[in-house]
């Protein structure tokens, strides 16, 4: 990483910067999932934050997945749990803003167009970013119990 930054200048200072979003999902987020049962595990990748709940009879995980140049966006991934035979087309999905396979569907701080006009500010507060995870999230425990796909949800 070190010869990252001596080549890139600009690679330091971007990582150095704060990223309000991220601490606000750190802050809010991370407590919600842990009052859902689900353990946060370490990782090496700054990228990635798993997250797993054992029941006893499945295991199930999720994961935080930040935009690989560090921009405030990120999306859940998970995966159908292990141990069940859950009646879905894929064996994982994602958790995300809207359905669709583009970074503009993953969570993140830019409001759609619609919204802008509507309520005049270009940005989402980090807060209400977190709180429209945690408004989705239970579409993707709707997923992992019964295969369905909820507006928020999109199965890859």
């Amino acid at each position: 990483m070190a010869h990252l930054q001596a080549a890139h200048p600009l690679f330091a200072l971007e990582h150095a910067m704060p990223n309000p979003l991220r601490e606000a999902v750190k802050q809010r987020f991370y407590p919600f999932a842990e009052s859902r049962g689900f353990a946060r595990i370490k990782s090496t990748n700054s990228l990635f934050t798993e997250f797993r709940k054992d029941t006893g009879e499945a295991t199930y995980v999720f994961e935080i997945q930040w935009d690989k140049y560090h921009r405030p966006y990120f999306v859940l991934n998970f995966s159908q749990a292990e141990a069940t035979l859950v009646g879905s087309r894929t064996k994982q999905g994602r958790l995300q803003r809207k359905r669709g396979g583009s970074l503009s569907c993953w969570f993140n701080l830019r409001k759609p167009l619609r919204e802008v006009i509507k309520t005049g500010r270009l940005k989402y507060a980090p807060e209400e970013v977190v709180e429209q995870v945690i408004s989705c999230f239970p579409e993707m425990e709707a997923w992992w119990a019964s295969g369905a796909e909820g507006p928020h949800v999109y199965c890859i």
